[in-house]
């Protein structure tokens, strides 16, 4: 490896008392120099126990009290950052003990400017049939930045100084802002390269987690689509075709690509798992596109 560089690292919480603590001793553990290390925890209006178990370590513990936005969070971490590497994980996540020293040879192995890793997943004793989904659906980091040029911040190194030339994530959005982000660096010529041995771990998600997340996500869709201009017609268009159900076969050959072969019962399971999470989606999507609709519409009024 070439000479040690200062890494801050940038994480927002929220009522995460269940999992920030294994984020922080993870972190207390990476083999790479700790005089270069750098962790900064941003509580974004936290009402459970999340500040008192950060208060427990040795890190910096911000405050973003103004915008509810794990961006908004992220971005202050970004304004007190003190390192020239910026490695971005979410309170969920569990950090391999090589995971900063393999991200920042990643960066300057490749010549790159942003690194994205692997999220790993790991389960419940039970292996529900929402972790099984969520692990096949989301978090495929390589197929993101292989195919859109953009990925998110569960697990990405970046240079500091790319920040200064871009500026920082957009904080108006509940999802997606990461991937607006990436995707623009990616635009302006940045370069962005994929490390699979850059990894972290995290728990797949229960039925109602999954969700929140595709509600969430749904909303991010919107406000992408506005920002590219897409018009209504066309979006509408798109959500009545994803109104159609998944095709049982479709489920089949995602799980068994992942290398998680399951029982026909929980197949079954994890197509109407599918199916909700498709309309949950398309609700979340509708949800702003809708508020949007009526604020345009008061405003021809006045």
């Amino acid at each position: 490896m070439k000479n040690k560089i200062k890494v801050s690292i940038i994480a927002p919480v929220y009522n995460d008392e269940k999992h920030i603590g294994k984020l922080l001793e993870s972190l207390q553990k990476q083999n790479y120099p700790e005089n270069l290390i750098e962790i900064i925890i941003i509580d974004n209006n936290s009402t459970d126990r999340t500040r008192k178990i950060v208060k427990q370590y040795p890190v910096k513990l911000l405050e973003e009290k103004n915008i509810q936005s794990s961006y908004a969070a992220r971005n202050k971490g970004i304004e007190y950052a003190k390192g020239k590497i910026l490695a971005f994980i979410d309170s969920d996540c569990i950090a391999n003990r090589d995971w900063i020293s393999e991200g920042v040879a990643a960066l300057q192995t490749n010549s790159a400017d942003l690194v994205g890793g692997k999220v790993e997943f790991y389960f419940s004793k039970k292996k529900t049939a929402a972790e099984y989904y969520d692990s096949i659906t989301h978090f495929n980091m390589e197929k993101s930045i292989r195919e859109r040029g953009s990925t998110g911040t569960g697990n990405l190194f970046v240079w500091h100084k790319v920040f200064k030339k871009l500026g920082r994530f957009p904080d108006n959005v509940q999802s997606g802002g990461d991937y607006q982000w990436t995707s623009t660096a990616t635009i302006n010529g940045f370069l962005l390269v994929y490390a699979e041995n850059v990894i972290v771990k995290h728990p797949a998600r229960t039925l109602k987690e999954l969700l929140k997340k595709r509600y969430r996500i749904g909303g991010g869709r919107f406000h992408v689509w506005r920002k590219e201009k897409k018009p209504l017609l066309k979006i509408v268009g798109r959500l009545i075709r994803w109104c159609v159900p998944p095709h049982p076969t479709s489920i089949k050959k995602m799980a068994y690509k992942t290398g998680r072969p399951v029982t026909f019962k929980k197949m079954i399971k994890i197509w109407m798992i599918t199916y909700l999470c498709k309309i949950t989606y398309i609700l979340g999507i509708l949800a702003p596109m809708f508020n949007f609709l009526s604020f345009n519409k008061n405003r021809l009024k006045t």
